[in-house]
């Protein structure tokens, strides 16, 4: 079953278009700008997830980066192997591990997040505070829109 497109339908993928290609290249520009961690987005992504839950079960965070478990296991072996997470024993569950970050490997993260913090803070110095404030009341808005705050 096909549906009208409408005028405001087109419009509206049009605009969403545009900021989701405008958010893609905001994100690439603070990743190869702000940092050189040879680590890819989902890999860091899942470091960064470790720091600010751990200890925690691979099973948890496979859930939080909405990824399939085989996925999480082969990312946090890569992890692992690179001295940034190591797997401790669950007290509540022998058979269980849990995944806590070294001490390299959250150097590694407030590296990167320095970086990248320098970076859009030298973009935003470039806004007046008119434009500063609507960006982040902007930002804000979205964020609670998609959940992620």
């Amino acid at each position: 079953m096909t549906r009208a497109v409408s005028g405001a339908d087109i419009v509206g993928d049009a605009e969403v278009a545009t900021l989701y290609h405008q958010l893609t290249r905001i994100n690439r520009t603070l990743r190869t700008r702000g940092g050189k961690s040879n680590l890819t987005a989902g890999v860091a992504a899942a470091l960064w997830t470790i720091i600010n839950h751990a200890p925690i079960r691979l099973s948890e965070l496979a859930e939080r980066e909405s990824v399939t478990a085989p996925t999480m296991s082969r990312i946090v072996a890569a992890l692992e192997e690179q001295g940034f997470v190591e797997r401790t024993p669950d007290p509540d569950d022998g058979r269980a591990r849990l995944l806590n970050p070294t001490p390299a490997g959250v150097e590694l993260i407030a590296n990167a997040r320095t970086e990248r913090a320098r970076v859009l803070a030298a973009a935003l110095d470039r806004l007046d505070d008119d434009d500063r404030k609507t960006v982040g009341h902007g930002l804000r808005l979205l964020a609670e829109a998609l959940g992620t705050t």
